[in-house]
């Protein structure tokens, strides 16, 4: 009998010790373990795509720019004589190059925008309005 009231009051004295153990344990580990919690919560972050967005729209951002203004400096890079009838080689070939490589890393980005979980965000709700009635000022309905 002894050893029954023995096993019991064990039991209970571990289910006790575990559920006082492990919230002070894990409070302590907020403590002590700070550096690794601001880690774990920075990968969180990251996982969650949205910055893999926003890095993604800024490299886009950034090569249409730099692109377009190429585009437009064209005409001013491009050299030629006699009015156009003998086009100078040297140029043509840099801005040639230039333009290949960048319609190069465009389609990379573009490649590149399949992001894992999709984009989208959230409807903001419609303005919904109730009609609130007078129900004291209606006449009752037989």
């Amino acid at each position: 009998m002894a050893e029954s009231v023995i096993t019991i009051a064990t039991t209970i004295a571990e289910k006790i010790a575990g559920y006082l153990v492990a919230p002070i344990g894990r409070r302590l580990s907020y403590l002590f373990c700070y550096r690794s919690h601001m880690d774990d919560l920075n990968n969180k972050v990251q996982e969650l795509g949205l910055p893999i967005v926003e890095d993604w729209l800024t490299r886009a951002d950034e090569n249409t720019g730099e692109a377009k203004t190429f585009m437009e400096d064209e005409k001013k890079r491009t050299k030629s004589c006699f009015y156009g009838w003998c086009p100078n080689l040297k140029s043509r070939y840099q801005l040639g190059r230039e333009a290949d490589k960048k319609a190069q890393v465009i389609v990379e980005i573009q490649q590149h925008r399949n992001f894992p979980d999709g984009v989208s965000y959230r409807v903001p709700p419609r303005n919904v309005t109730f009609k609130i009635m007078n129900l004291l000022s209606q006449e009752p309905r037989l």
